[in-house]
């Protein structure tokens, strides 16, 4: 049996999160620009937005089988690859189409690297998963994090086009570490049967944490995409604040991520989840009904907390429900939280147009008290 190194192959997982994190917050960052520069109204740019969840649901239905199946070596290339095109192409897009194809590729490649990177550090965590889980997912944080800030700092000075063309040089960097890397061995040589799969979607808990994750990624897109549209719109923000308080939203994330990584390793996880869902509600409440650039950033800071550790936590869950189909099991719980994103954006954009942005503050809160109740019937069950 070949040998890998576990902490190596830990830091390449998380550089392919941070840019995985950096992937997802551009399209928020940049939507003004992007408004801008194409002349789109609020509904094309929710079309926009929901190409991006499009790309990663075919990303995540097609990584588990294949991890499982091939190992991690050249799924996690390919996509590191696509994700760099996709970056590429969003610099030097002179059309909307051109965009809307780079949209998908980073969302395909940044899907599969998104689930196959969790599932890898699912399998080399042999204690603790849940924790482990949390401190490798603070790497999108810190990628989203990196992202809005940088805009902010260079806005009007750099190009964001320039911004972009950079990140997709790093990226390709990422594929040529990806396969040189000696990766865990593929755990199912004989591939992952269709029985097998239906034998899983009729979990009950199982299904219960994707549609636990369904409302997290509605919450997720849209906090993401249309902060900055709605403090610009309704808040009268500057445009750089905006991308400062979409900043410290990512900031309450990963600095959530890391202690519950670090500090509070010893706590479980579902206990500090059913914590950071009173954190979403109240930092959701802060946002849409208190003005001012201060309560700003504590509602998104508070929010960035709430929504720190749904991903890991049901990670961490899925893969010890299925420990010999770790990629398949978090493959279908992405798949089905995927839909909460798509389905967000187009209410979202639809909402916005007929009524104004306003909308957005019953929208988020809506979507954060449902998200709440499904984490206590998900961990009624695993309980």
């Amino acid at each position: 049996m070949k040998t890998y190194n576990r902490q190596l192959i830990f830091a390449a997982a998380c550089a392919g999160l941070f840019l995985f994190g950096v992937g997802v917050i551009t399209f928020g960052s940049i939507a003004p620009d992007l408004k801008a520069k194409f002349s789109l109204d609020e509904l094309e740019i929710g079309g926009l937005f929901s190409l991006f969840p499009m790309g990663i649901l075919v990303g995540s239905l097609s990584f588990g089988p294949i991890t499982d199946r091939s190992g991690y070596r050249l799924l996690l290339g390919a996509c590191s690859a696509m994700l760099a095109l996709g970056f590429a192409g969003i610099g030097l897009a002179t059309t909307l189409w051109m965009v809307q194809i780079s949209i998908i590729l980073i969302g395909m490649g940044g899907g599969a690297i998104n689930g196959a990177t969790s599932a890898l550090v699912a399998d080399i965590s042999t204690e603790n998963k849940g924790a482990s889980l949390a401190l490798f997912g603070s790497f999108f944080g810190l990628g989203a994090l990196a992202m809005p800030f940088v805009l902010g700092l260079l806005k009007g000075i750099v190009p964001f086009e320039t911004i972009v063309l950079l990140i997709a040089g790093f990226t390709f960097l990422l594929t040529l570490v990806y396969l040189t890397l000696q990766f865990p061995e593929a755990k199912h040589s004989e591939g992952v049967s269709m029985a097998q799969v239906g034998q899983m979607l009729k979990n009950p808990v199982l299904l219960l944490i994707g549609f636990f994750l369904f409302w997290q990624n509605c919450c997720e897109a849209l906090i993401n995409n249309w902060t900055t549209s709605y403090l610009l719109d309704k808040q009268h923000l500057d445009g750089s604040w905006t991308l400062y308080a979409l900043s410290s939203y990512v900031a309450g994330l990963s600095l959530m991520r890391i202690l519950t990584g670090s500090v509070f390793k010893k706590i479980p996880a579902p206990q500090i989840l059913q914590i950071s869902m009173a954190f979403l509600v109240l930092g959701a409440i802060i946002l849409g009904w208190m003005s001012g650039l201060s309560w700003v950033f504590v509602g998104l800071i508070l929010s960035g907390f709430g929504l720190a550790l749904g991903f890991p936590v049901m990670f961490g869950l899925s893969s010890t429900l299925y420990p010999k189909m770790s990629g398949t099991a978090i493959g279908i719980i992405l798949v089905l939280s995927l839909f909460g994103n798509l389905l967000t954006n187009y209410i979202m954009g639809f909402l916005a147009k007929s009524w104004g942005i306003g909308v957005f503050s019953l929208v988020l809160l809506s979507a954060t008290v449902v998200q709440a109740f499904f984490c206590i019937l998900v961990l009624k069950k695993v309980n």
